[in-house]
């Protein structure tokens, strides 16, 4: 009985968790707040995870161009390839990288094509007009800035500009005191639609190139 009573703090020390292994535990499942609360300025992991927080805090924020500083300064760290804080870094960089391109790819002034009332019964064409000049914002890099010239309908068009927060899959809406405007990019044309009590008012706009 005493030699099993003197085992017993042998094997607790067996069983307590080494710490570098939580902090590893936590990267690997995308923790990195709790691998930061867990480790040193002195621990190899500490700057890993919390350049990863950062990381995560700018893509919250959509603040692209500050992802891809940071993914980079991630993948100059001394990690394996094979590392999970690496492999996401250079995930998520590759992934805002294409939608940076996109992004530049789709500031333009773009031009109605055509216009459409939708009113649930029926559809048929009306006569819309206008420009919009479109601009992403360098540091916020989905908020877009809409400049509008002789934009809308015949009776009423609209000059000044808006801005317009965009959601990754390049769509945003904005809610109306009745309704709501909905705004999608596919490839080179700019759907907006108006939807309110009468029903939807539509646009397609087309890019205009750059000798238009």
């Amino acid at each position: 009985m005493k030699r099993l009573l003197l085992l017993v703090p042998f094997f607790l020390i067996g069983c307590t968790s080494d710490p570098t292994t939580q902090i590893q535990d936590e990267l690997d499942n995308n923790q990195y707040t709790k691998a930061v609360d867990l480790s040193t300025d002195q621990d190899e992991m500490n700057e890993p995870a919390r350049l990863m927080v950062q990381l995560e805090q700018a893509l919250a924020s959509y603040r692209l161009q500050d992802v891809v500083t940071i993914s980079k300064k991630i993948e100059q760290l001394n990690l394996p390839d094979d590392h999970t804080v690496r492999e996401r870094a250079v995930s998520i960089r590759l992934g805002v990288d294409a939608l940076l391109q996109d992004l530049s790819r789709l500031e333009a002034t773009y031009r109605v094509d055509r216009s459409l009332l939708d009113t649930g019964v029926s559809e048929e064409k009306f006569d819309g007009q206008g420009d919009i000049e479109i601009r992403f914002d360098d540091e916020h890099s989905l908020i877009a800035t809409f400049l509008y010239d002789d934009f809308g309908m015949k009776e009423a068009p609209r000059q000044g500009t808006d801005e317009i927060r965009f959601e990754p899959d390049l769509t945003a809406r904005v809610p109306l005191s009745e309704g709501v405007i909905s705004y999608r990019f596919i490839r080179t044309t700019l759907k907006i639609t108006y939807e309110g009590p009468g029903g939807k008012r539509i646009y397609y706009l087309k890019q205009l190139k750059d000798d238009a």
